[in-house]
């Protein structure tokens, strides 16, 4: 017997509903496998705690009640309920999304142009002095500018 099939057996074993041939092979298995033993030691002592446990009736025809319920949630059919919600929600963060970003367009374009043309206007390439002629990027430009006046 493997641990497999022993670990499925657990609960007929404590119960004593195992054949006496089935019976044989768990105990052998058990015997030889300490993870297994264990494992039957666990569930007997899951299977004391609840047989000690105290036990309360149910209310007056509360099986029936709960049956009733049951087949009335099996015959309720499909409802548009929950995909109505999902969709509501999908719409709602859209517009909040559209929302944020139209406002922060006008925010930036109308609120502060000042602040965008000195933006502007520092990432311009003029600020910046042509290259030495004795660098290598002198050099560079140099022979570059002659090529294109031939």
């Amino acid at each position: 017997m493997n641990c497999s099939k022993t670990h499925k057996l657990i609960s007929p074993y404590i119960d004593s509903e195992l054949k006496a041939k089935d019976r044989e092979a768990f105990e052998a298995h058990i015997k030889s496998c300490r993870t297994c033993s264990i494992a039957v030691e666990e569930a007997r002592n899951q299977h004391n705690l609840f047989s000690y446990a105290k036990q309360f009736n149910a209310p007056y025809a509360f099986s029936t009640r709960v049956m009733a319920n049951i087949a009335s949630e099996k015959t309720g059919g499909f409802s548009l309920t929950p995909l109505l919600t999902r969709f509501a929600e999908v719409i709602v963060l859209l517009v909040i999304i559209f929302s944020g970003i139209i406002s922060g367009g006008f925010l930036a374009g109308n609120l502060m142009p000042e602040k965008l043309s000195s933006v502007t206007s520092s990432l311009s390439l003029d600020i910046f002095d042509p290259a030495p002629p004795d660098s290598l990027g002198g050099v560079y430009l140099a022979m570059t500018e002659v090529r294109h006046e031939k």
